[in-house]
């Protein structure tokens, strides 16, 4: 299993990692605890079988640096394996043990490696009551999707950004939204230049064009509304937003995209 770049589940996370990581740090305890089975037999299996076996754990976790350290362990050990077995039976106990601290500390190193190689691998945790905002293609249903097509990018960023912690990017990605929202608004009604003008003349243009149209018209109604909910949102939000000192909490950002949800979805239903 390859995991890919964003958020993933706890239970994908575990799927990846646990099993690989279990097996890894068991091969490196028997050899860590036992440096006497340097190329003997352990447990039913010998030292290349279980420095092959970490190998592959490693590999699954993706932990090119432990690997590379590996081999070299792999290389050395080897070399001294051959060095042993050229020296008589007694010889070659006595310069084991001798030498167990250098094997010992050898393993330590390798092991040192994968815990820093590990620590650096970083899973982003998504609070529960945030994770539905995550990836969220429809964040403010399939109507506004359908016609303001060229704000998806936004609303899932938006989304992403809310579920991720990073409540002032988020207030960002609504504001662009909006401004989508704020020109075709315009252009229903007849505003001339909607796309060059600013909010305020938009809206005061807005207001002139609702205000010669019937009044008891159920249009008319859901435009004032709509306009109604569009100043709103520019008091409480867009003036400030353009500074660059200014930052919002989660909880405010949460409020927008309820606030900018409404007027989308008013606006999908007149433009």
């Amino acid at each position: 299993m390859i995991l890919l770049p964003g958020v993933v589940s706890l239970y994908d996370m575990l799927k990846f990692a646990a099993e690989s990581f279990w097996k890894a740090s068991q091969a490196l305890t028997e050899l860590r605890e036992n440096p006497a089975s340097i190329g003997k037999p352990m447990k039913g299996r010998d030292t290349v079988q279980t420095l092959q076996e970490l190998t592959v754990n490693l590999q699954e976790l993706d932990l090119p640096v432990s690997i590379r350290e590996l081999v070299k362990f792999n290389h050395w050990m080897n070399a001294y394996v051959k060095e042993l077995m050229a020296l008589p039976t007694e010889q070659s106990k006595a310069a084991f043990l001798k030498n167990e601290s250098v094997v010992k500390t050898k393993l330590e190193q390798v092991a040192s490696v994968i815990h820093s190689e590990l620590e650096s691998r970083l899973f982003f945790h998504v609070q529960q009551n945030h994770a539905r905002y995550y990836d969220q293609k429809e964040l403010f249903g399939a109507a506004v999707n359908a016609k303001f097509p060229n704000a998806q990018y936004d609303m899932v960023e938006a989304g992403n950004c809310c579920a991720l912690g990073r409540s002032t990017a988020c207030v960002f990605h609504l504001m662009r939204i909006m401004e989508v929202g704020v020109q075709q608004f315009g252009t229903k009604l007849g505003v001339t230049l909607a796309q060059e003008k600013n909010w305020q003349n938009i809206l005061d243009e807005i207001n002139k064009a609702i205000k010669a149209l019937p009044p008891k018209a159920t249009e008319t109604v859901q435009m004032s509304q709509a306009a109604a909910n569009l100043f709103s949102v520019k008091l409480a939000w867009r003036n400030e937003v353009m500074h660059p000192n200014d930052t919002y909490t989660l909880e405010e950002a949460e409020n927008l995209i309820g606030q900018v949800k409404l007027f989308m979805g008013q606006l999908a239903e007149i433009v």
